[in-house]
């Protein structure tokens, strides 16, 4: 489930792509959570993201390459190193469930 930013238009095709592999990416590492979106049109970007201590960020580039960024990472330095090309692998996308007792 994903929630728009009431002041965005709707994404277009291409910017669904992006949102829909954000998503996807968010699934795997926390799985039935809600998230939300917002458009990057000045990078044909998208970050879908999960504001609450513990979420995070994935910012998507039109390549459907990705950055994630924790939720302790300021927006402004996150959306830096998305512009400078740092990447976060697809691979270390993977649910560790939480520790007994947690």
């Amino acid at each position: 489930m994903t929630d728009q930013q009431s002041d965005q238009p709707e994404p277009t095709s291409q910017q669904q792509r992006l949102i829909d592999v954000g998503l996807e990416l968010f699934e795997r590492i926390a799985p039935g959570l809600e998230f939300s979106i917002r458009l990057l049109p000045e990078d044909d970007a998208v970050v879908v993201y999960r504001a609450v201590r513990g979420g995070g960020s994935i910012y998507v580039a039109p390549d459907e390459t990705v950055l994630f960024a924790s939720s302790a990472a300021p927006p402004h330095e996150a959306i830096k190193a998305f512009r400078e090309g740092r990447r976060t692998p697809k691979e270390q996308f993977v649910y560790r469930p939480p520790a007994e007792g947690r």
